[in-house]
């Protein structure tokens, strides 16, 4: 997989670069077109462009993960020098502007062919000023681009939820934010109630179906402010910013009462999953560990006595 890694890299280097130097509107279907053009050039068979899409069995979890960092790693590389090379650019206009105002000052001081002169390397530096905007452009196109690829670089495949790593940086921030202007925050951890059997009576397929369902669920009843993400296995968290504990605990329970109403089925059979809840809200003195100790023994204290309701831990 190391070797498949460092070549889709490459790959996606490369069809970010003829994206954004086309001029295209970064759609998904604009994106694979070009993905695929690169792919063929770097001589990729049909087998091989299937299993860089759509994934493969044999792919682990590890290997998945490190393709993410990669893909990241690069991402922020070419945010780094986009942004160095506009800051350069922007000096660079400043100047041009400088240029253009001492050039208008100096041709009415001067005699014609001097002015004529000056009044070339005006349209010179104005040819250039024109040049350097339309720079601009691009790279401000390309920077979109790159902030797209970096969020799919942190969001789980099959539910399209934020992964765990991303989840401490958000973390981290509310806390700053919270010892220093005191705005609270609360935090959600949801467990899917006996997965496990779900995944053995009805297959994998099945629980893979009923995982992207949940991760629907959770992103169409919190806030676009609000992070949902998947903690790991049937294990969610939901942060919500600027939300207090009675507030958070109405969120959980609209959560709960959707997963408990909605009825899957396999060839042709119904079933139902049920969701334990634990809420908490961040206190004086928190840490990423503790507020994530806590909500964890909400959570564990709803799936030891009544699964599929919710415990409030403040």
């Amino acid at each position: 997989m190391k070797n498949d890694s460092e070549k889709l890299s490459a790959i996606i280097k490369e069809a970010l670069y003829r994206a954004t130097k086309r001029d295209l509107v970064l759609t998904p279907f604009n994106y694979y077109k070009v993905f695929v053009e690169v792919a063929l050039e770097y001589g990729l068979s049909e087998a091989e462009l299937h299993k860089f899409l759509y994934g493969a069995g044999e792919v682990s979890s590890d290997d998945l993960e490190d393709l993410k960092r990669k893909i990241l790693d690069i991402a922020t590389n070419i945010k780094d020098v986009t942004q160095d090379v506009e800051s350069k650019l922007e000096k660079s206009a400043v100047q041009y502007d400088d240029s253009l105002r001492s050039i208008t000052t100096y041709s009415a001081r001067v005699d014609e062919n001097i002015a004529s002169e000056l009044e070339k390397i005006k349209y010179i530096n104005t040819s250039l000023k024109s040049e350097l905007e339309a720079a601009r452009r691009v790279l401000e196109k390309q920077r979109r681009a790159i902030e797209n690829i970096k969020e799919l670089s942190l969001k789980d495949h099959l539910t399209g939820l934020y992964l765990r790593r991303y989840m401490n940086e958000v973390l981290e921030n509310l806390i700053y934010t919270y010892n220093r202007y005191k705005k609270v925050f609360s935090v959600i951890m949801m467990d899917l109630d006996d997965f496990k059997e779900i995944n053995d009576t009805y297959g994998h397929l099945a629980g893979d179906e009923v995982l992207k369902v949940i991760g629907s669920v959770l992103k169409r009843y919190t806030r676009q402010s609000d992070i949902p993400i998947r903690y790991g296995g049937d294990e969610f968290i939901v942060i919500l910013p600027e939300t207090k504990l009675e507030d958070a605990i109405v969120v959980a329970k609209k959560i709960r009462d959707k997963i408990n109403s909605i009825k899957f089925k396999k060839n042709n059979i119904e079933f139902k999953c049920t969701a334990s809840l634990g809420v908490t809200q961040v206190k004086d003195g928190d840490t990423i560990e503790s507020v994530l100790e806590r909500v964890d023994q909400a959570l564990y204290h709803t799936k030891k006595t009544t699964k599929g309701e919710i415990t409030v831990l403040e």
